[in-house]
């Protein structure tokens, strides 16, 4: 959903100014904004709170006013339950020898995204294909498509295939398109 939100705004932005697309992008806000006045409090939050009426109050109106929502509520209550029994973890658990590789790869694999450059590439899209003497606004509005596409892609393939050919598969990806736009403008 980022991804189409994203790239939605960067389709809008080829036909409307900033000021306009600015405006615009504060109309989900509003309504984010005004439907948190009318949705219930969270029921598991309340459980976790020990305010059992709230609690059951608020799972009966996600399920419906005739749902049989018991069930449902004793295993909410033995989940909370189980919860606190356990050991409160640290921040500084984290850092444990046993936990150092997974920790490693999760910031790894976040830093590489980020220097990855596909922000960059977004924020100066119109003036990357204005270089290539593309059309930018057509340019901006394949980018935000592809965009769209491959994540629906990655998303569809992500349980069948596995993470880590995907990320070989979209690392290799990423790094011949970028020495291929690299040199691209470095001979131009």
């Amino acid at each position: 959903m980022i991804v189409i939100g994203g790239s939605t705004t960067f389709i809008f932005g080829t036909i409307l100014s900033w000021r306009a697309l600015s405006i615009i992008g504060l109309i989900p806000t509003a309504v984010l904004l005004l439907g948190l006045f009318f949705i219930p409090e969270s029921p598991r939050w309340l459980a976790k709170r020990g305010l059992t009426k709230d609690f059951v109050a608020a799972l009966q109106i996600l399920r419906g006013k005739d749902a049989d929502i018991s069930q449902e509520a004793k295993e909410i209550q033995d989940y909370i339950t189980s919860l606190e029994k356990l050991a409160k973890p640290k921040v500084l658990d984290l850092f444990q020898k046993r936990y150092l590789r997974s920790l490693t790869i999760g910031v790894g694999l976040m830093v590489c995204q980020q220097f990855g450059g596909i922000n960059g590439v977004g924020f100066y899209a119109s003036s990357i294909f204005d270089l290539a003497g593309f059309p930018s606004a057509t340019g901006t509005i394949l980018f935000a498509i592809l965009q769209i596409v491959i994540t629906g892609v990655g998303a569809a393939l992500i349980d069948k295939a596995g993470r880590k050919p995907l990320l070989l598969v979209s690392g290799s990806g990423l790094v011949t398109g970028s020495i291929f736009t690299a040199v691209a403008f470095y001979l131009k």
